[in-house]
């Protein structure tokens, strides 16, 4: 079984975020046979170079993997698509960087050798979903049909925060999922849903879905919480000169429930603070500035 992180930018949290979530896989080695992060921004792992492959990415191959609609998340798949050719027949799971495992690995790994795939969880039918950006999707693709499949109203949509491959079918899967991720940004679909409607469509059409929370948390409806809670502890080894092995061992005694993975918060207080920041911004901020 092999994991698959995607870093891009300088957005230092993304990094840690990634980093930690290493390190709660690594505390399974007898089941995750390898760790892959696919970056732009490879300096920022060399801690990380002794457990797990650094593969970097050039702009150039950033914006071929975009596709010819240079969407950007067209790269996530094509992602998916070089681990697994580079560990065909073996199981692969991507995980956006806001996750971490917290449970024994062994059973998901059972079933994905069995055929089913997993993806983080199940949002439900498209055609029923209450959101603007999952009306106007919908919409766009009513009656249509795209990498052969004919769009119905029972089709589920599942959060890729977590795509989890069986690998097992020569990579029909993943050509699916950008067939059909091609096809809807050619055919005008918004493309704010368009990767992760593709691949829960081709997954759940060449395998079946699974919800894959029972081993996996994804925290970004957290971020605000859990980004400190990392940043802390990260800091906390290295102040008292902990080196990556003992943080390692560090890490399996973290109590991860401290912090909720979910918390439903309303968003309108705080765009309209930021509104009326950006509309009249503050006065009373001090600077320093180096003099030496």
């Amino acid at each position: 079984m092999h994991i698959l992180y995607c870093t891009f930018g300088n957005r230092f949290s993304n990094h840690l975020q990634a980093a930690f979530s290493a390190m709660s896989f690594l505390q399974q080695p007898n089941e995750v046979k390898s760790i892959n992060i696919i970056t732009d921004a490879a300096p920022f792992y060399q801690h990380l170079a002794k457990h797990a492959n650094i593969i970097p990415v050039t702009p150039e191959k950033i914006k071929e993997w975009k596709g010819p609609h240079d969407f950007f998340w067209r790269v996530k798949i094509k992602a998916i698509e070089q681990i697994a050719n580079m560990y065909t027949g073996s199981p692969v799971i991507y995980c956006d960087t806001d996750t971490f495992l917290y449970s024994n690995i062994a059973s998901l790994k059972a079933e994905l050798l069995g055929g089913k795939a997993y993806m983080h969880e199940d949002e439900g039918a498209l055609s029923t979903l209450k959101d603007k950006t999952s009306k106007r999707t919908w919409r766009a693709l009513e009656g249509k049909t795209f990498g052969g499949l004919a769009m119905k109203p029972t089709d589920h949509m599942w959060n890729a925060g977590v795509v989890s491959t069986p690998n097992n079918q020569n990579g029909k899967d993943v050509e699916l999922a950008l067939q059909i991720c091609d096809e809807m940004c050619a055919g005008g679909v918004p493309f704010r849903l368009v990767e992760q409607y593709s691949l829960s469509l081709a997954l759940n059409h060449i395998y079946t879905l699974g919800d894959a929370t029972p081993w996996i948390a994804h925290y970004w409806r957290n971020k605000e919480d859990w980004d400190p809670f990392i940043l802390a502890w990260i800091a906390e080894q290295q102040f008292k000169g902990k080196n990556f092995e003992e943080m390692l061992a560090g890490f399996a005694q973290l109590d991860l429930s401290q912090v909720p993975v979910i918390i439903k918060r309303k968003y309108t207080a705080v765009k309209w603070h930021r509104a009326v920041d950006w509309l009249f911004p503050p006065r009373n901020h001090k600077y320093v500035k180096r003099n030496m």
